[in-house]
This record gives C-alpha cells, sequence and structure tokens, in this order.
C-alpha cells in the first residue's frame, strides 16, 4: 500500500492511537495508518499495485464463494489487539462474526483474520514487513501473511505453524493456502502485470 497525502486531510499528523482509532470509525474516510504516533493517508496506489490486489482479491473470493464461513475483502480495517488499526489490501475471515450482518463490528473491522496480504511499495515496505508484521501477530487468528513484490514474481510466505519463518515463491511455483483449501498459483497473481 502506497502513502499518499490529500490536502485538507490529517497525513503527517501526530496523534494517539486513540485519537486514531476515533478518526478510523468515522464514516467514508480515506484510509490511514498510524505509523510511528503520525496519521498516514494511504489512498492511491500504483497501477502494477493495484492490479495485483484485484488478481489475488479475485482469485481467493471466486474459490472460496460466498457460501462458506470465509470471506475475502480488499482493504478493509482489521482491529487488532492493544493496537491501532491496520488496513491490508487483502484479508480473509472466516469468522462469521466479521461478516455477519447482525454480529460484525460498527463501524465494519475485521476482528479475525486468517490470511493477511499486503503488496510491498516502496513507500511503506518496510512498515510492511516490520510494524505492521508485529501487528497482525497479535491477532490470534492469523495464521498466514504474505508479502508480495510488486517489481518481481516473487511472494514471501510466513505462517504461524511454522513460527513465521519465511518461504520464499516465484513464478511457475504454487503457494498452498490449506486454512482455504486453496493453491495460489504465482503467475496468477501476476497475470496481466508481466
Amino acid at each position: 500500500m502506497a502513502a499518499n497525502p490529500q490536502d485538507n486531510d490529517p497525513h503527517g499528523l501526530a496523534m494517539s492511537m486513540g485519537d486514531f482509532e476515533r478518526l478510523v470509525d468515522a464514516e467514508d474516510i480515506p484510509r490511514y495508518e498510524l505509523i510511528d504516533g503520525v496519521a498516514y493517508n494511504m489512498t492511491g496506489s500504483s497501477e502494477e499495485h493495484g492490479h495485483i490486489v484485484n488478481n489475488i482479491s479475485t482469485l481467493i473470493s471466486s474459490h472460496i464463494g460466498r457460501r462458506g464461513s470465509c470471506r475475502a475483502y480488499q482493504n478493509q480495517y482489521v482491529k487488532i489487539p492493544n493496537r491501532p488499526s491496520s488496513v491490508p489490501d487483502v484479508v480473509v475471515t472466516c469468522n462469521n462474526t466479521d461478516w455477519d450482518k447482525e454480529k460484525k463490528l460498527k463501524p465494519f473491522k475485521i476482528q479475525h483474520p486468517r490470511i493477511v496480504v499486503e503488496v510491498l511499495s516502496p513507500s511503506t515496505e518496510k512498515f510492511d514487513r516490520k510494524e505492521k508484521f508485529a501487528r497482525y501477530r497479535c491477532c490470534p487468528s492469523l495464521e498466514v501473511y504474505i508479502l508480495v513484490s510488486q517489481d518481481e514474481p516473487h511472494v514471501e510466505v510466513y505462517r504461524r505453524t511454522s513460527g513465521w519463518m519465511v518461504e520464499h515463491y516465484s513464478s511457475g511455483q504454487t503457494i498452498r493456502l490449506d486454512q482455504i483449501g486453496l493453491d495460489l498459483l504465482i503467475d496468477e497473481v501476476y497475470e496481466g502485470v508481466f
């Protein structure tokens, strides 16, 4: 996800975690991340970034459908215990309290992420690799964290079951996501990009 300031917004303003949560709880606001106590507007990205996010979301959504217990979302806030909320590029939840109209949080935030996907951008790669990953690991439901390069066909997968050790994937390889019964082909992730 890329950081892009807009006119008349709190981009680059220092704020507490409480103030940040009040900001992101507002209706119809741009996406923000709290990085080192400063709010950043995260809207906008490169064409490659957007295409990769769309490919991944479409591949996962078409595989899991709408009748099972799992749902995939793009650019939705994830509520993280004792940390600021964050917005992954793609998040999969398999807990119906996250998507059931009567049970979900209002304003809407995913509480039980199972798989989180971040497409790396030059402006946020360090944050995605370190602080954001540390935040997501605070979610007991998180099983897989995926970092996707937008500059070359390269994907890193981190799994709770392996102690968050990195697995590297490139063109011609397949990522097995047992959580949703999906074989994610790297070439399909990058279709139309390279």
